[in-house]
């Protein structure tokens, strides 16, 4: 297969079950004051099975057509990377200048607030999604109007940006901006990892997607652990390795305090191994989830 189909085929799959995963525990939100695709606000399921697209399609707000303005997003909207973000009510050039300052200094949360905030108009230029209804597309046109009116005067150059910001909370250790360093890919866009594996951009974007995907995963988070088996699994970022990729699957069931019988494990994800690989990969797995999980669940006294 195609190394750039496979990598987008885990994105879409990793994609997939971040919008299920932010679904079941809530959107992250604004810390100080407290990604490689947007979840569509018509639809939630893509209309193109499960691709990572934008529902905010390319073209500028309708200017001096006649019609009154149509008013900001009152709710969360959807950034690139899947999430929910509240502007508080802000346009995402007020919302940007809001936590700039801080961000330029090296404030990990408000780095990623800014990210945030360019992440929700980094796909506007993208093509919109083949609806399968005229209403379906009426209403994603309704709300691409209001989202590229929340984005007017952010530029190009703010958009690539986001990128460093990004990168500056995931090596802080905030565990969403890992999983977005991963879900942005090196350029924030699908890229052809074999095609550009001599890129330096490239080169690094791997090991450090690796790298923050892991420390994530150490700080007991699921979906981290999640990306890690199918990382394992597709071989595309690093050699795949079936052993870990079940040992992975058992830590995430155990951050998730879900239980998976042998028998599932067997069937589903070691069907080819050998006894002794598939043991093995069930200790690994409950070694990581002892190492990563449980001593999360120890709250501290508070």
């Amino acid at each position: 297969m195609n190394p750039i189909i496979r990598y987008s085929l885990l994105l879409a799959v990793a994609g997939a079950c971040l919008g299920m995963y932010l679904s079941a525990t809530g959107s992250s939100g604004e810390k100080p004051g407290l990604k490689t695709a947007s979840r569509d606000p018509v639809s939630t399921q893509s209309p193109l099975g499960g691709e990572l697209i934008s529902p905010f399609a390319a073209g500028t707000a309708d200017q001096g057509n006649g019609l009154a303005p149509l008013p900001l997003p009152s709710a969360p909207v959807y950034a690139r990377n899947g999430r929910q973000v509240d502007l508080g009510g802000l346009t995402a050039q007020q919302y940007i200048s809001k936590w700039n300052s801080l961000a330029r200094a090296g404030d990990k949360d408000a780095a990623y607030n800014v990210y945030q905030a360019t992440a929700v108009c980094a796909s506007n230029d993208e093509p919109a999604p083949a609806y399968r209804s005229t209403a379906e597309l009426e209403q994603f046109q309704t709300e691409r109007k209001k989202i590229l009116a929340l984005c007017e005067g952010v530029n190009p150059a703010q958009l690539q940006e986001r990128l460093s910001f990004l990168a500056v909370a995931a090596r802080a250790g905030k565990v969403e901006a890992q999983i977005d360093y991963f879900m942005e890919g090196p350029y924030g866009r699908d890229t052809d990892l074999a095609k550009n594996a001599e890129d330096p951009v490239v080169q690094q974007w791997k090991t450090e997607a690796v790298t923050e995907l892991k420390s994530a995963a150490g700080q007991g988070e699921p979906f981290a652990l999640a990306l890690l088996s199918q990382v394992y699994d597709a071989g595309e970022l690093l050699p795949r390795d079936a052993r870990l990729s079940l040992a992975y699957k058992v830590a995430e069931a155990d951050a998730r305090n879900s239980v998976l019988s042998e028998e599932q494990l067997r069937r589903n994800a070691g069907a080819q191994m050998s006894d002794a690989d598939f043991s093995s990969a069930l200790q690994t797995g409950r070694q990581i989830a002892s190492a990563c999980c449980k001593k999360n669940r120890l709250s501290p006294q508070e």
